[in-house]
């Protein structure tokens, strides 16, 4: 089971937040402006709508019952978004570097070869993300539904930023940032950020309520939100410090 929770902690802020402002970094350091513009537009929007999606249910109760849906999974959502993305960027640069004399004398052996390597690279991020995916469900943070409904939308980030990274015109970027893009998988070692609780605080101020819907019985919580520590700690009433 440690093995599941490991891989859940992949897809938190403290990893994949680090990761997506490492690939935008490494990007702008290229002078791929609009490679970098249209990532922190399709990532920003993929999270948007995730983080709408839960505040919807926490404050107002909007989900679908039936397939225990009450949110995009937020941990899903980033890690299918980030991990294609990042060994994308990483293995075409690699891909060209690695080709040999004999490989570029071949009509479209170059081309082949690279394609390959690009393959190969983005399917293992996407296998990272569906691992990250059933993960959530293994620890019981989210229904199927939820999981799978995240990764899609991360997946659909990730396949409209890398269609638009092969049709455009600017260079390629350079893997400037290889050690940030590395150590931040060692992250889930340290204290997770625990985003559920500004979730919470958000559809709390949003919805003008004492309380959050519950999706045990599909309806507000009996009594009003207490965060889970002591007076001293928290801050506006629902977060905790």
């Amino acid at each position: 089971m440690i093995w599941w929770y490991h891989l859940s902690a992949l897809g938190g802020l403290n990893v994949t937040a680090l990761l997506a402002v490492a690939i935008a970094a490494w990007l702008v350091g290229a002078r791929c402006w609009r490679l970098a513009l249209a990532w922190c537009l399709l990532f920003g929007g993929a999270v948007f709508i995730a983080v709408a999606s839960q505040v919807a249910f926490l404050g107002w109760g909007i989900g679908v019952r039936d397939l225990e849906f009450t949110g995009f999974s937020g941990h899903a959502t980033r890690a299918a978004a980030v991990f294609p993305v990042a060994l994308f960027l990483l293995m075409e640069r690699r891909g060209f570097r690695r080709e040999d004399r004999r490989t570029e004398s071949r009509p479209g052996g170059r081309d082949r070869r690279t394609g390959g390597w690009l393959r190969a690279a983005v399917l293992a991020g996407v296998v990272l993300a569906l691992a990250v995916a059933a993960a959530r469900v293994k620890v019981g943070a989210h229904s199927a539904s939820e999981a799978v409904s995240g990764c899609m939308l991360g997946l659909a980030c990730a396949g409209l930023f890398i269609a638009h990274t092969r049709s455009a015109g600017d260079s390629k970027p350079q893997p400037l940032l290889l050690g940030l893009l590395a150590a931040t998988l060692l992250l889930p070692r340290a204290d997770p950020i625990n985003s559920h609780q500004w979730l919470t605080a958000a559809a709390l101020k949003l919805s003008g309520s004492d309380r959050v819907w519950l999706r045990n019985g599909w309806q507000p919580a009996l009594g009003p939100y207490v965060p889970p520590c002591a007076p001293e700690k928290r801050r506006f009433g629902v977060l905790c410090t």
